[in-house]
């Protein structure tokens, strides 16, 4: 069995639902250890500090990943290797990018170390509250540039969507069902849903392009006799650094009859400069890749003002799915890709 496969199982063997990876925090800090990295530990967070001198590199990547759930044909547990593919919660997301940051980075500074610094964090609680990016942060020092490891089969994201949710809120008037009179809030709500789902959107990101808008629950009434007095809709927007959030809330503001209240809006939508060094290396050390816009949302929201990337090995459509895997030809390839994209970069 190689390294890499055995650190990346080591990691999938061990459960990580988002706010509890004190285990794999663990076991992360002896994957750096065997691969002769001094790691650090920030609650429930790790990190470890490469080379001296120049400029600093971020490689950040997280250890939580979603609950199991049903339909699995295969082994969750990271303990079956078949016709080349890994399989287990966390394999695909984003464990191989972890377990393929370490050994990377770990290789590059092995022998003909690069003339910069690179710093591999893992962070915690990236499937829910981000809150491991926020702890780490203010213990990182400058940071130039970052890669930020999600599954994207090594093709670097130049540019990734971001998240708003707004609740909409219809009111009306309870009364007896069978009297026929009040007002009933789930009618509004619905001409309210029908009004949304016309929404159009004028300004596109060259790689995003336009948002999306989606009305994906609905929470109305209390009783089958009681016409309802409430009803909630939650609405998902998909943004691009083309339009502020705030013009989004206006454009919903304007189109329903509802309340319309924010949500969340700390997801942003993020872009990054196609001639920035960090690009230039991720696409060099990937010969025949092109950098694209990613729909998904990861902790490169919330790296202000840090020009990044993000790349990785594995697909995201098998994130989250059961049967969720990783093949071991992928991870190998991460491993060399995140070695030459280090040494791309502090070369540049």
């Amino acid at each position: 069995m190689s390294d890499s496969l055995d650190a990346l199982r080591r990691l999938v063997s061990t459960a990580s639902v988002s706010g509890g990876e004190e285990a794999v925090a663990g076991e992360l800090e002896g994957v750096m250890r065997d691969a002769g990295l001094k790691s650090e530990r920030l609650g429930r967070n790790v990190l470890a500090r490469l080379g001296e001198g120049g400029k600093t590199l971020l490689l950040v990547s997280h250890l939580d990943t979603v609950p199991v759930g049903e339909g699995w044909s295969k082994p969750a547990d990271g303990s079956l290797v078949e016709d080349g593919r890994l399989y287990g919660r966390g394999a695909n997301d984003a464990k191989g990018c972890l377990t393929a940051m370490v050994l990377g980075a770990a290789r590059a500074y092995a022998k003909d170390a690069p003339a910069g610094r690179v710093i591999v964090a893992a962070t915690c609680e990236e499937e829910t509250s981000n809150k491991g990016i926020a702890e780490l942060l203010p213990h990182l020092g400058s940071v130039d540039a970052a890669v930020v490891g999600e599954p994207t089969g090594l093709e670097p994201a130049v540019a990734q969507k971001g998240l708003l949710l707004l609740h909409v809120t219809a009111k009306g008037r309870a009364a007896h069902a069978a009297w026929g009179v009040g007002v009933n809030a789930v009618h509004a709500a619905a001409k309210d849903i029908l009004a949304l789902a016309e929404t159009t959107f004028d300004r596109a990101h060259p790689l995003l392009g336009l948002p999306s808008l989606q009305v994906t629950q609905v929470e109305g009434g209390t009783r089958h006799n009681v016409i309802p007095d409430r009803c909630r809709l939650v609405v998902d927007i998909r943004t691009t650094p083309a339009y502020a959030p705030g013009e989004l809330v206006a454009l919903v503001r304007g189109r329903v009859k509802g309340e319309v209240e924010v949500r969340s809006e700390r997801l942003k939508s993020v872009d990054v400069d196609p001639a920035h060094p960090v690009v230039r290396a991720a696409l060099a050390a990937r010969p025949g890749a092109k950098a694209f816009g990613s729909p998904t949302v990861s902790d490169w929201a919330f790296l202000s003002g840090i020009p990044a990337v993000k790349a990785g090995p594995g697909d995201s459509r098998r994130s989250h799915t059961a049967d969720e895997w990783l093949g071991v030809s992928e991870l190998e390839e991460g491993v060399r890709y995140y070695e030459d994209l280090i040494r791309r970069y502090h070369a540049g």
